[in-house]
């Protein structure tokens, strides 16, 4: 068969995209003339014979839908058996479709062997929900089609929506089951194309079309929630074609690499409010949210209206006060008409859904949203308002999911309306995985897991202590829910949060005292993970400032928690077992120097000995002089942040220097993380050597201590991740022992690897969202320390050069702690001079900061498709 009219079809659409952005209206005449062309082709072999059998589009070709990218889905159907002269077409269009380059699914069957398949396998049901004619016998297929849909009984129908939500269900947890992942999935993600097509397949099943006119006229949407449907899926449809048109191919994940991308071809523009790409995707979250709210309801109206006419089913009616009707666990207004002259109800309805665990009937979302202008600054302040308001927020099972309608409903926004201005904001970074809206809620119930002591993405660690007797639990909640509502107001979100925070304390009621309380939360609600991260957590002064500005172990505590809920609810980025023990470290410590009133000497002279003795008593008699030598010229520093047990090992490596020249051990921690030791003898620009090997094995390197002996012996302590090879870590340390070994004792064989190894360039690092390079000297974090805060955009090797360069600079690295939050890289170096001062010289932090910008800009490449 000859494809060159079907391949200069696609190749013409494929064009079309390229200069402009066509939507749902170009992807159907794209099918409609792709099956005509088919239909062409079929009419010579129907003019044969075309009793008995038929050729159907069916998916997405059936439903009249394609990109140029789209696979194909055909099912020959046959009465009795197969013709001889289909047969060998067929084994001829296949093939010919496969060599002009179109992905094609087929099937040969028989109504009866297809109607067995469908019982067994759901979604081949919803696969020929929806079909058209491609070639044969017209009757055929017109019985064929008028058999499949009469055949769903009013059971089968029932037993069809409950297939349909699992469908749904499991869907949802492959690809996200939030509608405001930053990176979500165009087709089959929450509120994507495959919610539309579900509802099209509701309309299929019960009213016989999929027309989004015939669901209005049949009083499933109403004229705006159809319209919302249509400009929706015409959005979807713009954004997928150019997708496909970008990558060559059939992408269907909205990658954030792509992202800036679309916004400028869709003709969004950088604006007061954000970037373009922000706009852009601040749209299709409203686009995704309402396709997933209407889906979700027609679903609960079609389930409810199904039960209701089935035989002997009983339902379960009660009337609350309100008044509200909770039927089938389904709640919703019984007279909405009053709704404007007791707008409270509004409250009360979440309320009860909160108590009672209910459902919302499809039609409550409607009539919340129609009501909104009810609520009015009285509503917002009234104190029996304001208690069901706590009483949700504070509901451990149902708070996030009542909170998550009120959101989407609107009414959130409306009683706090500062959080109107996060609704579908973009965090644009591969740090947080949500909108700000969606963060904050889960924030939210993070801290409920918390509280209940269930696990998150690192292993389990019980946080029940502490919420025991603990003050201003309502406080520490509304913290969870608005400690980022100042974003998007401009830099500094948590200070501009903060002092947005008094006006929604006043108008909830709060008593003065938890209002400063939750001013201080929000405007600090970062500083001990940026402690933590950025610090020395052996070094006294960032404890002793972090005391200084929290001031008391209650307000340790509830800020504590609220860092940890709000790095669980960010993303595995943000939360891991590193982190969370940095965390436990800094809050252990500063909680110490609280209770005492202040760091005190003769502790840490008490610890240091208390240490000694551990170590001491873990060793063999005929060593302790020896090590006990050893112990009297170790650093205050190396003492305070390692265990007795470590200690010992250490020795054990040091010991083996003079003989192997590097000694390397590396240890799984939890998770995939890793701790790599290394004892070698001292040399200028060691570290730089170090981080060339690791990143050239494809090792990510998340915090280095780094320890120099006064016998010339440098002990580097460093946590990685990316093991290229998890099943068999040993040859891995092996290759990297190896490699290290040779680059110690010669560091020319560092280039020469460079030079034949070095890693591609990830797509993912080259096209990620960057912002600009910064460095940043602090000469007062540290007593000792000369601290340099390199923020950059994450590409492999980046570490390795930013060290390199410090060495040439004459500097000696002391400690450094690596976070990449995504896209983004904050490299944090303690660093002194070639004699162990501090670096003072203001012309001195001019040189630093433009050598290492000079570095990272050398260290770019151009992105792949050129600069946006």
């Amino acid at each position: 068969m000859n494809c060159d009219n079907l391949v200069q079809l696609r190749k013409d659409f494929q064009e079309s995209c390229a200069r402009d952005v066509p939507g749902v209206m170009a992807a159907r005449t794209y099918a409609t003339r792709f099956l005509e062309e088919l239909r062409r082709h079929m009419t010579a072999l129907a003019a044969a014979s075309a009793d008995g059998w038929c050729a159907a589009a069916v998916g997405g070709f059936g439903r009249g839908q394609l990109s140029f990218a789209s696979d194909l889905d055909l099912v020959f159907l046959h009465r009795r058996r197969l013709p001889s002269h289909l047969e060998a077409w067929i084994r001829q269009l296949i093939p010919s479709l496969w060599d002009a380059g179109f992905e094609v699914g087929h099937m040969v069957t028989s109504p009866k062997d297809l109607k067995n398949l469908m019982r067994q396998d759901f979604t081949a049901q919803t696969t020929f929900m929806e079909a058209a004619l491609a070639g044969g016998d017209a009757e055929f297929y017109r019985r064929w089609r008028k058999e499949f849909l009469a055949g769903f009984s009013q059971t089968k129908r029932a037993r069809f929506l409950v297939n349909l939500r699992e469908y749904r269900k499991a869907r949802y947890s492959r690809y996200g089951e939030s509608s405001y992942l930053l990176e979500p999935h165009l087709k089959e993600g929450v509120g994507s194309l495959r919610d539309i097509h579900t509802i099209r397949w509701m309309g299929v099943m019960f009213l016989g079309t999929p027309s989004v006119s015939a669901l209005k006229d049949a009083g499933w949407l109403s004229s705006e929630e159809a319209l919302w449907l249509e400009q929706a899926e015409d959005f979807l449809w713009r954004v997928r074609l150019q997708m496909h048109y970008l990558n060559g191919k059939r992408q269907d994940r909205l990658l954030m690499v792509d992202q800036e991308i679309l916004a400028k071809r869709l003709g969004f523009l950088d604006g007061t409010e954000g970037s373009a790409v922000e706009a852009f995707m601040r749209l299709y979250y409203r686009h995704t949210a309402r396709i997933r709210r209407i889906t979700g309801f027609l679903l609960d109206r079609l389930s409810h209206e199904t039960r209701k006419r089935r035989r002997f089913s009983r339902h379960r009616r009660t009337v609350l006060p309100g008044p509200f009707l909770l039927e089938d666990n389904h709640l919703s207004f019984m007279e909405p008409e009053r709704i404007p002259e007791r707008p409270d109800w509004l409250m009360t309805l979440f309320w009860e859904a909160a108590k009672r665990g209910a459902h919302f009937h499809h039609q409550t979302g409607r009539i919340v949203r129609e009501n909104l202008s009810a609520v009015t600054d009285a509503v917002r302040s009234h104190p029996d308002v304001v208690a069901k308001f706590f009483d949700i927020l504070l509901h451990a099972g149902r708070a996030f999911a009542v909170l998550r309608v009120m959101m989407e409903t609107g009414f959130l926004q409306a009683f706090i309306p500062e959080l109107a201005s996060v609704r579908y904001r973009v965090q644009h970074d591969l740090y947080h995985l949500y909108t700000v809206d969606e963060h904050l809620l889960r924030t939210v119930r993070e801290m409920h897991r918390l509280e209940q002591g269930l696990p998150s993405l690192e292993p389990q660690v019980d946080y029940r202590h502490l919420f025991q007797n603990l003050p201003h639990r309502r406080v520490l909640y509304l913290a969870a829910l608005l400690h980022d509502v100042g974003k998007g107001q401009g830099k500094n979100h948590s200070v501009r949060g903060a002092e947005m925070s008094r006006a929604i304390a006043e108008r909830l009621g709060l008593q003065e005292e938890e209002k400063t309380l939750l001013e201080f939360l929000i405007r600090h609600h970062l500083l001990l993970p940026e402690t933590a991260l950025k610090r020395d957590l052996s070094d006294e002064k960032p404890i002793v400032r972090c005391a200084m500005q929290i001031g008391s172990r209650t307000k340790l505590k509830l800020l504590y928690l609220l860092a940890v809920a709000d790095s669980r609810a960010t993303g595995p980025g943000a939360w891991n077992t590193w982190r969370a023990s940095l965390m436990d470290e800094l809050y252990g410590k500063v909680d110490r120097v609280l209770l005492r009133g202040e760091w005190q000497a003769e502790d840490v002279t008490q610890m240091v000995d208390a240490l000694q003795a551990e170590v001491l008593a873990l060793c063999d008699a005929d060593l302790r002089p020896a090590i006990g030598r050893w112990l009297e010229n170790l650093s205050l520093r190396y003492l305070l942040s390692q265990t007795p047990y470590d200690m010992v090992r250490h020795f054990a490596m040091e010991r083996e220097v003079p003989h192997k020249g590097l000694v390397l051990e590396a240890r799984p921690l939890e998770g995939e993380l890793w701790q790599v030791t290394t004892a070698c003898r001292d040399r200028p620009g060691l570290f730089a050597t170090i981080t060339g090997v690791l990143w050239l094995h494809g090792l990510n390197i998340l915090s280095a201590d780094i320890y120099t002996r006064s016998s010339g012996i440098a002990l580097d302590i460093l946590i990685v991740e990316d093991v290229p090879d998890p099943l068999h870590p040993e040859e891995t340390w092996r290759r990297v022992q190896n490699d290290l070994s040779r680059c110690v004792q010669d560091p020319d064989n560092l280039t020469v690897l460079t030079a034949k190894h070095r890693p591609p360039m990830p797509r993912k690092c080259v096209l990620g969202p960057r912002k600009p390079d910064r460095v940043v000297l602090d000469e007062s974090a540290s007593d000792f320390y000369t601290v340099i805060e390199v923020y950059t955009w994450d590409r492999p090797g980046v570490l390795h050069a930013v060290t390199q360069t410090l060495y040439k600079l004459g500097l000696t690295i002391q400690l450094a702690k690596i976070s990449t939050p995504g896209a983004q890289v904050v490299d944090v170096f303690y660093v002194t001079d070639l004699e162990g001062a501090k670096i003072q010289d203001p012309e001195k932090h001019r040189l630093i900061e433009e050598r290492l910008l000079a570095c990272l800009r050398s260290w770019d490449v151009p992105r792949a498709r050129g600069e946006v």
